[in-house]
């Protein structure tokens, strides 16, 4: 299978993060076929755990492998975008994912995917955190809503109820997931 750019832009990050020993996930849509439904989506979106001297390290590798990224990080934002320049693919890492806690629990639960059905593997957030990720979204509207129903109804009886209703609750979520829940 011929890799697209986007694979092959996965494929370097995931080896510049492992390199650097910062752990990541896929979330959001290139994560949803993992749990859910099939769909398509145009942006990627992965999140890292990392302290503001890994940030920075890792910040340097990435400029240093073609990447486009802004001129320094910054330790209080949730988010900065990353050019592949060479695949001219753009990439949203999150520091700080609506409702994602970064510990040891969800890094533990995170799984191997290989999201473009070929021999390359990367982590992607499990499935409990992908459904508070999205209904914690800040701008969370009717498309996050139908992919939680999807992975809810997919997932049916496989995820830990328990991990998710906590989870939930410290997002302040769990009303919305209760009443979800209900419609699957």
């Amino acid at each position: 299978m011929k890799s697209s750019g986007t694979s092959r832009t996965l494929r370097k990050l995931a080896s510049i993060l492992d390199e650097a020993k910062i752990p990541y996930m896929i979330i959001g849509g290139y994560a949803l076929p993992a749990y859910g439904r099939l769909r398509a989506t145009q942006d990627v979106d992965i999140a890292i755990a990392a302290s503001y001297p890994d940030l920075v390290r890792t910040h340097n590798l990435l400029k240093k492998a073609g990447f486009q990224l802004p001129s320094s990080p910054q330790a209080d934002a949730p988010l900065f975008l990353l050019t592949d320049l060479d695949n001219r693919v753009e990439i949203e890492v999150w520091t700080e994912p609506d409702g994602v806690v970064f510990d040891a629990d969800l890094l533990s639960r995170r799984v191997r995917i290989r999201p473009f059905g070929d021999d390359f593997e990367m982590f992607a957030i499990g499935p409990e955190d992908f459904i508070v990720n999205k209904l914690a979204r800040k701008d969370r509207g009717v498309q996050d809503e139908q992919d939680v129903v999807s992975v809810l109804a997919l997932q049916k009886g496989k995820l830990d109820y328990e991990y998710l209703t906590r989870r939930a609750r410290h997002a302040d979520v769990l009303g919305l997931l209760q009443t979800l829940l209900q419609a699957t």
